[in-house]
């Protein structure tokens, strides 16, 4: 995959975690997990990790990678949160490491033939919404903006706005010439 292809589909997908406004975001390329990508990512990481941005692959599939972009400060002050951390240390996560949590995700989500949906964590949407998803599925939720939400519904739609509006921006900005070293927001 050519540098421009995945610097592409970084701006819209993930936009907001490039922003600076979300933990993570999970996308797809169309592309085995062979060198070339390997490149690609290695050569993204070695400008964003100044910036407090990771990219790793977390499942390679036969025409398909599946990516996980996301900032670290940010998804350890989301561990932080009492649910999140009970949650996943009952299943067996190894908390408090963030970085072993995401490398522990990996590995399960490598054996497993369905989606593990603690992914949720990872991504930075509420605890209480995550928790419920998993143990209730998407029948009991109040809305859907991107996730299932059963808490706080007006904080999940102020949310999905700014970052519909960010990935507007993003892209255009990126259309218009911009490059992605330079969307990336410093936190």
């Amino acid at each position: 995959m050519s540098e421009c292809c995945l610097n592409e589909s970084l701006i819209i997908h993930s936009a907001p975690t490039l922003a600076g406004i979300k933990t993570g975001n999970l996308f797809a390329v169309p592309q085995k997990f062979d060198q070339s990508l390997r490149d690609s990512i290695t050569e993204f990481n070695s400008k964003a990790i100044k910036k407090n941005l990771r990219l790793v692959p977390i499942k390679a599939q036969t025409e398909r990678t599946l990516l996980y972009v996301y900032r670290p400060r940010f998804l350890d002050n989301d561990f932080k949160c009492e649910k999140c951390r009970c949650f996943l240390k009952e299943l067996g996560y190894p908390i408090p490491e963030t970085s072993a949590c995401v490398k522990e995700y990996i590995s399960r989500l490598s054996e497993s033939s369905e989606f593990l949906h603690e992914i949720g964590f990872f991504l930075g949407y509420p605890s209480e919404d995550v928790i419920a998803f998993i143990e209730r599925g998407s029948k009991e939720a109040k809305c859907n903006m991107g996730w299932c939400i059963y808490s706080d519904v007006c904080c999940a739609k102020r949310k999905a706005e700014a970052y519909r509006i960010c990935s507007k921006i993003y892209y255009e900005n990126w259309r218009n010439g911009k490059s992605i070293d330079n969307l990336i927001v410093t936190t």
